[in-house]
């Protein structure tokens, strides 16, 4: 079985560490890396990580031009598959700029990406399709580029809901909002984000979502901590303490972790859940580039990991 992966917008992603950025001058590189790039891929990457076998990633997207066959390499150099509908626009590229000095102070330029046509489109579709008769998860995250209509992730989200397919949307604005009422099983979203769309309603908007049948909503906070609505109750997320290297990446890290556990041991409970998510997301933020730093112990980062059960009132104070 695979946990497919949507990556619409995938990117090459150029990574640049500097001292400090200055505008207007001219910066020496410290290092730089060369990286297949999106959120979909940063999901991937993690999940390959967690478990060489089961459950693996599966990206499902668009490639296309000189830029799309060196992205294809470079994820067959990590071990990444994909099922991927060729374009006739080139992949875009991306850049990240990170300061050796103040990590947290990492800038993202993210392209928009080539214009997809119907026809690209349809042949997506086809290849999701086909997999997700045998697929163990979905998880639709990740930009929508040009000529993909906003209501894409909520066809996929009713396709999987449709095969019994566990669903995670992560996602935002108008895109957030339509995939939503497909009622996927977990909206993942940052708090930033849940707040630009529900117009000052944050509670209220959670609400209508678990009551058409949404089973989980997760707000992160970047350091601060994640807020969860579940099956098992409230609850609020510290996670563990680390030198943050780069937290580009941390969010799709929580997302895969929370997969990876929710499938390898159910039975675990939403606590255990939360606590390895957040432990992934850490481990994330303590790497240069997005994925999991080598020489962190995610058992020993979730044991770290503080989950505190909330009241609903409690809950919805912290929003």
């Amino acid at each position: 079985m695979n946990v497919l992966i949507a990556s619409l917008n995938t990117a090459v992603e150029r990574l640049l560490i500097v001292e400090k950025q200055l505008p207007g001058t001219v910066h020496r590189l410290l290092d730089d890396k060369t990286l297949a790039g999106g959120k979909g891929v940063n999901v991937a990457r993690v999940l390959r990580k967690l478990n060489a076998e089961w459950p693996s990633p599966l990206l499902v997207g668009f490639l296309g031009g000189a830029t799309g066959r060196l992205c294809e390499a470079l994820l067959e150099q990590e071990g990444l598959a994909g099922s991927w509908a060729s374009i006739s626009g080139e992949t875009r590229i991306c850049e990240v700029i990170v300061e050796q000095n103040d990590p947290l102070k990492a800038s993202v330029y993210n392209a928009r990406g080539p214009e997809i046509s119907s026809a690209e489109l349809h042949d997506l579709h086809a290849r999701l399709i086909a997999q997700l008769p045998t697929a163990a998860a979905l998880i639709c995250t990740g930009s929508l580029p040009a000529g993909v209509s906003e209501s894409e992730y909520a066809e996929w989200i009713a396709l999987a809901r449709q095969h019994h397919v566990l669903s995670l949307l992560d996602s935002h604005g108008a895109a957030l909002l339509a995939a939503a009422q497909a009622t996927p099983d977990i909206i993942k979203i940052n708090k930033d984000e849940l707040y630009q769309v529900s117009e000052g309603r944050s509670a209220g908007l959670i609400s209508e979502w678990q009551e058409r049948g949404v089973s989980a909503v997760i707000i992160t906070d970047g350091v601060r901590p994640t807020l969860a609505q579940t099956p098992d109750g409230c609850f609020e997320v510290l996670s563990p303490d680390v030198k943050t290297l780069s937290s580009v990446g941390s969010g799709d890290a929580h997302c895969a972790g929370l997969i990876a556990s929710l499938l390898t041991v159910p039975q675990a409970g939403w606590a255990r859940h939360l606590a390895f998510a957040a432990a992934c997301g850490a481990a994330n933020a303590a790497s240069i580039t997005a994925g999991l730093a080598p020489h962190l112990s995610l058992h020993a980062l979730a044991q770290q990991s503080t989950v505190r059960p909330l009241s609903r009132m409690q809950f919805g104070e912290r929003l």
